[in-house]
């Protein structure tokens, strides 16, 4: 996870250098899907909300992180859940697990892993459903550089000759809303990391130092409307995995005391047939 984040900024590093600036250079597939339809968005939730960039801005936030919300959860959710019942049947997994090292043939080390795909279906748990988890970040990344192009190349009137919001100027670079925008990717990996077991954490403390200094650079070398996008979409995560964290935590915890309640009965029912 931690390499697939290192590839995705160094990617957006090279990426948030394309020129846009010549009407000429406004062309190619990505400009055509993702910069051009922003810019456009923009515009027209602009003139929807009386020239207000900076409130366009916040709805294409609002827009983005809806359209995300639903992966968010079914990461988040499938997290607790796999944590709360692997917890129930460890040993058993454990068992498996080392029978799958002590295999010395192809046939047994394919029988022992059918064994344990099985018993990991039985209970419920898949390690695989965490890679959904993934998915928000991809889908970010076209949006995120689309967006970074269209601030730094718009179109003619609209947020250029209505740039002001608040106390700066959207189209030029402002110190504040990018520390602001910073310290809201600083804080949210460490929500997110608070809900896992420290041996886990790695991942999110990378991501606190790593977050903040992209986001530095990006808002530093482009414009305060990015700052902006990223500080509310920060804080709209912030919220979102606190709540999503604490709903989930109880739903797995009571999934997980059924799966023992289950597991024992299916025990002693076990132990009942081996002594007859």
């Amino acid at each position: 996870m931690k390499k697939l984040i290192i590839g995705i900024l160094f990617l957006s590093f090279i990426l948030t250098g394309c020129d846009y600036s010549r009407e000429e250079d406004r062309t190619g597939i990505f400009y055509h899907v993702f910069v051009q339809p922003i810019d456009q968005l923009i515009h027209a939730l602009g003139h929807l909300f009386n020239e207000q960039y900076g409130l366009a801005i916040i709805i294409m936030v609002l827009l983005v992180r809806f359209i995300l919300l639903p992966f968010m959860l079914i990461q988040t959710k499938n997290m607790h859940i796999t944590r709360e019942k692997t917890k129930v049947v460890q040993p058993e997994l454990d068992q498996m697990h080392q029978k799958l090292k002590e295999t010395k043939t192809p046939e047994e080390r394919q029988q022992a892993n059918r064994a344990l795909t099985e018993t990991y279906s039985k209970y419920g748990i898949s390690p695989w459903k965490g890679l959904v988890g993934c998915l928000p970040i991809l889908i970010q990344i076209p949006i995120i550089l689309g967006l970074v192009a269209a601030l730094r190349y718009p179109s003619e009137g609209g947020i250029i000759e209505h740039p002001h919001f608040l106390w700066f100027n959207l189209m030029e670079p402002d110190l504040a809303i990018t520390v602001i925008a910073a310290v809201m990717y600083f804080i949210q990996p460490l929500v997110n990391a608070m809900h896992y077991p420290k041996s886990q954490r790695s991942t999110y403390y990378f991501m606190m130092v790593a977050s903040p200094i992209f986001i530095s650079f990006a808002a530093l070398h482009s414009t305060s409307a990015l700052g902006l996008y990223w500080t509310f979409s920060g804080l709209f995560l912030i919220i979102q995995m606190h709540f999503a964290h604490s709903h989930y935590h109880k739903v797995a915890v009571k999934e997980a005391q059924q799966l023992r309640e289950n597991h024992q009965i299916q025990l002693s029912d076990d132990e009942a047939t081996s002594n007859s």
